[in-house]
């Protein structure tokens, strides 16, 4: 019976749920409960109250000036290759007219991309997004593809593009030499 016992005390605690991302390295985290954490940045002290793993990529790609520039970059080509889908729900029976078709991850993203473009380059207040006419709008072009909350718009989406973006201009200025910027006007 005490082989027994023994036996059941070896067994170790198995984790469940979603695998922890590889950003919290470069946070400090306190448990808030029920797999959620405060983060305070390692390299600027910058803190969250409820720390984001999408959010916090987006911290150190983007914002922190004291993160070393691999950490930056790899954060930054994260940001540019994932998918903006996450956390939102999207009818299965879709397509611009056709409402038997699904509508597949790679044209939402590319919708997202064209949102994210719209918005900021014409210069449109990111709560449009909720207004119910918008919605009905953006529906009536494709029956399935829900629009993105404000908050998913100016976060993820725009960080993504933004990342996007630094690496086309990165990755365009990799080969050239003796390169002077200035002002024409």
């Amino acid at each position: 019976m005490s082989s027994v016992i023994s036996d059941t005390s070896d067994i170790q605690k198995v984790k469940r749920g979603r695998k922890e991302s590889h950003v919290w390295d470069h946070f400090t985290k306190e448990s808030l409960g029920s797999g959620h954490y405060s983060a305070k940045c390692h390299y600027c002290t910058q803190t969250w109250s409820k720390g984001k793993p999408e959010v916090l990529k987006g911290h150190l790609a983007l914002k922190c000036n004291e993160a070393p520039l691999n950490v930056k970059t790899e954060y930054m080509e994260a940001l540019a290759t994932g998918t903006t889908s996450t956390n939102r729900k999207q009818n299965t029976n879709v397509d611009f007219h056709d409402s038997s078709a699904e509508i597949d991850i790679n044209k939402k993203d590319k919708i997202d991309q064209s949102l994210i473009q719209f918005f900021v380059c014409c210069g449109i207040p990111f709560s449009t997004v909720n207004h119910p006419y918008f919605v009905d709008f953006i529906q009536s072009l494709c029956f399935g593809y829900n629009p993105p909350k404000r908050t998913a718009l100016s976060t993820t989406i725009l960080n993504k593009e933004i990342s996007t973006v630094l690496t086309k201009i990165k990755e365009e200025l990799k080969y050239e030499e003796n390169l002077t910027l200035g002002n024409i006007f």
